[in-house]
């Protein structure tokens, strides 16, 4: 049986949290260890997180804490710091707020990869039950009900769904993480899509797994996503390496429009106008994020 680590981020978590940690140890295939980059800061450090599981009854020796600063934080050097680290053949990237639907979550991964050309595989995110339509519907249209391999040819077709991939719950192959140099250091948004870039670059493929699945869904305002999105630019700015190439216009329109006719086919034209002004601020920030530092 294939044997793998987890690297989770955590900075002042939630409940879901400890649901997500005793949720991996029920997992059919469970993990060697758990890798926790702990982020402090004065509502949440070591003692809390100690306490935590013990208020959760989580009693397991296969939990390893690393406490960093926030100045120390960053996407893709903390989790590559954290890759470094790991001693099985993969590595399962999850965030804090994502929670296992069930307890094969693991092995529909793992199983990916007896395709020996798989270097990534991403999990299907189903939205919680508090989710807005809104929020529904974006995570129906990233994560379908079916599977999918992606290639270098949709890479050269300059798809920038090729390297769509995400962190919030993905697994490596750590052979060829280690031989593709991993994650890129300088970065706090988009590491996942860029190690998808250069894993099709090198003639391996990307994996979505729609097997396996985790709840996961944000809320956002449209201040919170005028906000994200100008980060995310920003980040794909500052790689124009891997994003200049890939055209995202053709795939916005199509989700602005599958989107408009899921909120009339599923709410009404209320829910139609928020989602066209959701769509709005996220456009707004991504140029932003483009225009300005």
């Amino acid at each position: 049986m294939r044997s793998y680590e987890v690297i989770i981020p955590v900075y002042q978590p939630d409940k879901r949290f400890y649901i997500l940690l005793k949720r991996l140890l029920l997992q059919s295939v469970k993990p060697e260890k758990i890798n926790i980059i702990l982020t402090l800061s004065e509502k949440y450090d070591e003692a809390a997180f100690i306490k935590g599981q013990a208020e959760n009854d989580i009693k397991t020796p296969f939990i390893s804490v690393d406490a960093i600063q926030k100045s120390e934080f960053n996407h893709g050097g903390s989790r590559q710091n954290a890759a470094e680290k790991v001693n099985t053949p993969y590595a399962l990237f999850m965030t804090q707020d994502a929670v296992p639907v069930n307890s094969k979550l693991a092995e529909h991964l793992l199983k990916e990869f007896d395709n020996e050309r798989i270097a990534v595989t991403y999990a299907r995110q189903m939205p919680y039950k508090n989710a807005t339509l809104r929020e529904k519907f974006a995570r129906s249209y990233n994560y379908p009900e079916e599977s999918s391999i992606k290639d270098k040819k949709m890479l050269d077709a300059g798809k920038i769904k090729a390297i769509f991939c995400s962190d919030v719950c993905a697994m490596y192959d750590m052979e060829v993480f280690k031989n593709l140099e991993g994650f890129v250091r300088d970065t706090d948004f988009n590491e996942d899509m860029m190690y998808a870039n250069r894993a099709l670059l090198n003639d391996y493929l990307v994996s979505y797994c729609a097997e396996a699945k985790v709840y996961h869904s944000h809320n956002l305002s449209f201040k919170g996503q005028f906000k994200r999105n100008k980060e995310i630019a920003r980040s794909q700015k500052e790689h124009p390496e891997v994003f200049e190439a890939l055209s995202s216009e053709s795939e916005g329109l199509s989700f602005v429009k599958n989107g408009v006719k899921f909120m009339l086919d599923n709410g009404n034209a209320v829910e139609a106008a928020k989602f066209i002004a959701d769509c709005g601020f996220k456009f707004a920030g991504y140029k932003a994020g483009k225009l300005f530092n």
